[in-house]
């Protein structure tokens, strides 16, 4: 019964979510148009189910980890980061691409979107192809273990859900980056796990579905 109540709960926010996006962003009907046959390519099929799925079949402990970013917090972020064409924005853990998408239209950075699910990568992968995306691309993999792109300036990561495990394992990935590259993370800094390889630029307030939480900006420090 709380599953159902949860399921109407979280249906009834997208719908509120979706007319904000149509209010905000419609305007643009390129945008409009990709948008929305990217969610009309999920009518049927539930991101969160088929994120669930996949995870059944490789037998993982954690089944309920699929969670998206509403567009209004890319549009928060995007501004309170700067992002420009010039840059290279990566998303670990990208989901069905929908921000990547919108980042790449609006802001006209290249994206990379890092996405282990395989159906979200071939959707993301043929709507870039159908709509001449040339900047954007997206890599099927695990963020844990395929090798993060250089080229990057800017990476998100929407790792609520992750363990501490998995986030001090992460942090030992993101040494590799370039010196001065830009991490955006959701709930919680990098600065708690190494403060030395990671400098706390500002936080700033974000919105998700299931409430308001911090968003915290910091840069790959020059001293180790």
């Amino acid at each position: 019964m709380r599953r159902l109540f949860d399921t109407v709960k979280y249906a009834l926010i997208d719908r509120k979510l979706q007319r904000e996006v149509k209010e905000r962003y419609y305007s643009s009907r390129e945008f409009a148009a990709l948008d929305r046959a990217l969610l009309t390519a999920y009518i049927f099929k539930n991101p969160y189910i088929i994120s669930k799925k996949y995870l059944q079949n490789r037998q993982e402990k954690e089944l309920h980890t699929y969670g998206e970013t509403p567009l209004t917090t890319y549009e928060t972020i995007a501004k309170e980061v700067d992002i420009q064409p010039t840059d290279t924005f990566l998303e670990l853990g990208s989901g069905r691409g929908r921000g990547a998408l919108f980042l790449h239209h609006f802001y006209k950075c290249k994206v990379i979107g890092i996405e282990r699910v395989p159906q979200f990568i071939k959707l993301a992968r043929h709507l870039a192809h159908k709509y001449q995306l040339k900047e954007a691309s997206f890599i099927c993999g695990d963020m844990f273990q395929t090798k993060l792109p250089q080229e990057a300036t800017t990476i998100y990561l929407y790792g609520s859900n992750l363990a501490d495990s998995e986030i001090t394992q992460l942090v030992t990935r993101l040494k590799e980056i370039p010196l001065g590259t830009k991490i955006v993370t959701i709930s919680y800094p990098l600065t708690d796990y190494d403060s030395r390889v990671f400098k706390l630029e500002k936080t700033f307030p974000v919105s998700f579905p299931w409430g308001e939480t911090e968003a915290y900006l910091q840069t790959r420090n020059v001293y180790e």
